[in-house]
Formats: structure tokens, C-alpha cells, sequence
């Protein structure tokens, strides 16, 4: 495939999907100790010194790590670091859950039907809030979880999935790091799994939200009011490739407007050549349509996990890069002007694990966050360590 100046030199030193990839001469790696069998991870600014920090979610450890950045890819376990959060955190959510102005953190503790909050101190230290964890009537447990100001009083309300019951639920929070159970459950596609996430859409200034539903091949949009309801949107579900599970959005098109970039659960695909990225791009008013040339095939990439978005090699277009949970890979998709990308890999141990792409230096480049989760075969309890790729 053709590539712009500047991407190309980078495409000679990436390897193409199953090659051993001689990235050194491009990307700076930095690897971090965490806790045992680290997932899900998410960037935010939890002691408020201007640097982003790493909140990464230890899967076989209960417990979430907290890495405090320095702005120069420097990175320390906060004090207390790794906090107990409950049993299995799947996923994480930062908002201000008791309105002091501080980050704090709501995780989907899955295989259980808990939610758990734990409140920030703004130095990087977290406890859990006066009645976490919270007991959902998500059925048959939770899986993702997102958090916004979705009824419009200021005070953010929780979104996870029910999917057994082809519902979300919608549980507002009381200002003082409390959920109010039960909530409200909310329709959606069939077999929301996994995967639960906020935006606006419609540029609108108001929260909404998209489901993956596994069951149909599909997404939901559901576009916010500012007063609690979520409504689907018209041409909703969209189309969005086989058995779609897990998702990330980000501008991918350089509009403006939020798109989508979507993984397909792979025991659940029947023809390999349904197995890729599927690329939705919004139009501004809540509705998608499927990129050029989507699917972006995922020959190379066995088990494909966790997707992130963003511009990791500086050339003002957005990127896609994809955890493979069965072969130790992260591939990147470059992205290039022409509406077009480039597919590259790094080697680096992943597991079924997590990702990030998120701008750690101030200098306007993305870096690339992998939590070094271990495959099914290896030893449990290994020390756990994220790794974050920095171009040169």
C-alpha cells in the first residue's frame, strides 16, 4: 500500500503483521511495574500538577495502580499504590463522583454485578466512597462502564451493561461519591457486551451514548437530552461488522466529529476475512456510515482485544492501534491523508490486556500505552508491567 512522505520512513522500520518488528530505531520503550495481570488502563490527571498520570485496572489482583507522571515519561507508583477495587476490574471511568474538583474513579468489577468508586484525595492517593461497592441489577454482571452528566444536575450518572437483558443501565450519583440504586435500565441492542461509552455525537454539548451489540452486528447510538433520557437515533443500529465487542472513539477522519473504531469478538466470527476494524464515521447529527475500505483487515492479529485512537507518530492524522490477546502484538493502523492506512506491528507481550493512546509530553505526540497482560497458557501471578512506546 502507498504512503505519504514521512509515514513511509516510518512503515521501513515497523514490521508488517507477523514479522519481528526492528521498532527500536522508532519508538522509545518505557515499562512500568504494576500489579498481577494488568487490563484496562485510562490517562487523567489525578494529583493535578499538570502531567498526566496511568490508572491501570490489575485484573487477577483486585486492586487498580496508579503511576504519577512527571511530563517526561517518568512515572512512580503514587503512595498506597496498587488500592483494592473489588474483584475482577474490567474497565474504568474517571469523573468527579463527589464534586470536589477532584478525578476519581468508577470500575466494572465484571463476573459480579458491582460498580466500585473510589475517591481521589488529589494527590494520587484513592479510598473507596462511603458505601462501595454498589450492587446493580445488571444481568448477568457488568462489564464497561461510562460516566457523564447525563441528567443535568451536575452531578455525573453511571452508565453499564445488562445484556442478558439487552438494556443499559443509567444509576445517578448523590454529589458525595454515592450511586442511587436501583437507576434506570434503558434499551438497546441485542447483547450490549462488553463495551459501554460516552460522547456527544450530535454536538449538542450534551452526553451520549453508543453500545457494542454483539448480537446483531451492530452498534446503538443513543443521543442525550441533558435530562436523563437516552434515545436511539434515527438509522440506529448501525451497521458495524461482525460480532463488534470492543470500541474506542476519536476524530478519525480530522472533521471534527466523534467517529468509532471497532474490534470484533474473534471466537464469534465464522469467515476470517470478517475479522478487522470496522471504521464508523460520524456525520455531526448522530448518525454513522462505514469508512472507505472498512473493514481494515486483522491478518496478523490473533485475538483482538482492546482498540485505542490517536495520533502516535506526529503527522496530524489519527492513528488505530489493537492489543492481540493471543499473540503478543500490538498492530497499528497509520493513518494517512489520503483517507487511507498503513498496518505495522509491534511486538510486545500483551495478553488479553489494555491500551491507551494519549499525549504524555505536552509536545503534541500520542503515546502508546500497553498493560503486559500474560496469554492463558502462562504462569499466573508474574509481575505485571505496562510498556509505553514513545517515538523518537
Amino acid at each position: 500500500m502507498a504512503c505519504v512522505p514521512g509515514v513511509a520512513l516510518l512503515a521501513t522500520r515497523l514490521a508488517t503483521p507477523g514479522a519481528n518488528p526492528p521498532e527500536a530505531d522508532v519508538f522509545r520503550r518505557t515499562v512500568v511495574p504494576v500489579g498481577g495481570r494488568p487490563g484496562s488502563i485510562v490517562v487523567a490527571d489525578v494529583n493535578r500538577d499538570g502531567n498526566p498520570d496511568i490508572v491501570v485496572a490489575n485484573t487477577e489482583d483486585g486492586t487498580v495502580s496508579v503511576l504519577l507522571g512527571d511530563g517526561r515519561l517518568r512515572f512512580s507508583a503514587a503512595p498506597g499504590s496498587p488500592f483494592p477495587c473489588g474483584e475482577a476490574p474490567n474497565d474504568i471511568a474517571v469523573a468527579d463522583m463527589n464534586g470536589d474538583g477532584i478525578p476519581d474513579l468508577v470500575i466494572a468489577n465484571t463476573g459480579t454485578p458491582y460498580l466500585t468508586i473510589l475517591l481521589g484525595d488529589g494527590r494520587g492517593w484513592f479510598a473507596p466512597s462511603p458505601h462501595s461497592p454498589f450492587a446493580t441489577q445488571s444481568h448477568p454482571h457488568v462489564h464497561g462502564v461510562a460516566a457523564a452528566d447525563f441528567l443535568g444536575n451536575g452531578r455525573p450518572a453511571v452508565l453499564t451493561d445488562s445484556w442478558q437483558d439487552d438494556e443499559i443501565l443509567m444509576i445517578p450519583s448523590d454529589g458525595s461519591g454515592n450511586l442511587i440504586l436501583p437507576g434506570t435500565a434503558l434499551h438497546t441492542g441485542k447483547r450490549p457486551y462488553q463495551r459501554v461509552r460516552s460522547a456527544d455525537f450530535n454536538g449538542d454539548g450534551k452526553p451520549d451514548a453508543v453500545t457494542t451489540d454483539l448480537g446483531q452486528n451492530a452498534v446503538t447510538i443513543l443521543l442525550g437530552d441533558g435530562n436523563g433520557s437516552l434515545t436511539e437515533t434515527p438509522g440506529s443500529p448501525f451497521s458495524a461488522g461482525a460480532a463488534p465487542w470492543s470500541l474506542a472513539i476519536g476524530d478519525i477522519n480530522g472533521d471534527g466529529i466523534p467517529d468509532l473504531a471497532i474490534l470484533p469478538y474473534e471466537p464469534d466470527v465464522r469467515a476470517p476475512a470478517q475479522v478487522g476494524v470496522t471504521v464508523l464515521l460520524g456525520d455531526g447529527r448522530g448518525a454513522f456510515a462505514k469508512m472507505r475500505g472498512s473493514p481494515f483487515s486483522l491478518a496478523g492479529c490473533r485475538g483482538p482485544d482492546r482498540v485505542a485512537v490517536g495520533d502516535v507518530n506526529g503527522d496530524g492524522v489519527a492513528d488505530i492501534a489493537v492489543t492481540c490477546g493471543l499473540n503478543h502484538r500490538v498492530m497499528l493502523f497509520l493513518g494517512e491523508k489520503e483517507g487511507r492506512f498503513h498496518t505495522a506491528g509491534l511486538d510486545v507481550q500483551t495478553g488479553w490486556a489494555g491500551i491507551a493512546v494519549a499525549g504524555l509530553l505536552g509536545d503534541g505526540r500520542r503515546q502508546i500505552i500497553v498493560s503486559n497482560g500474560a496469554l492463558d497458557d502462562d504462569p499466573k501471578h508474574q509481575p505485571g508491567t505496562i510498556t509505553i512506546f514513545s517515538m523518537k
